[in-house]
């Protein structure tokens, strides 16, 4: 079971019921962050593909979103779960592959790290690899 707080909100800002199947967001309250409740990108694409998506969004009246940090996608990992290693009530169609963080590798700018949703696990692999990403708004932004 997730110990993590997800709460399920509408286009319309308001929060849902956890049985609705209307959102488009998920707030994580105990951490003030609202991820996007799917996909950014309709395919695999490069990191930049998917920071450009990222930075390009414009949800809930926000248009601050940004590539989530690996620790930020951790906090999504549902470890009673695999294929995709994610709590399907609250986040729809995610594909059991890569996501790409914000976070860089360390001993390279040409590579950044993704959780792969298939088991949960955290990787480094090149920014010109294929991926899909989730986009993350902090709280004060």
């Amino acid at each position: 079971m997730n110990p993590i707080t997800l709460k399920k909100i509408g286009a319309d800002r308001n929060q849902l019921p956890d049985d609705s199947n209307d959102h488009v967001a998920v707030f994580l309250p105990d951490y003030g962050l609202t991820f996007t409740a799917t996909n950014i990108v309709d395919s695999d694409v490069p990191h930049a593909d998917c920071e450009a998506a990222a930075k390009a969004l414009d949800l809930l009246g926000h248009t601050d979103w940004d590539l989530p940090t690996i620790e930020e996608y951790q906090l999504l990992i549902d470890r009673s779960r695999y294929s995709p290693a994610i709590n399907t009530d609250f986040f729809k169609d995610i594909q059991n592959d890569w996501y790409w963080s914000k976070t860089p590798a360390a001993w390279s700018s040409a590579s950044a790290c993704f959780v792969s949703f298939y088991g949960g696990g955290v990787y480094v692999v090149h920014r010109g690899d294929l991926g899909f990403a989730l986009a993350v708004r902090r709280a004060g932004q």
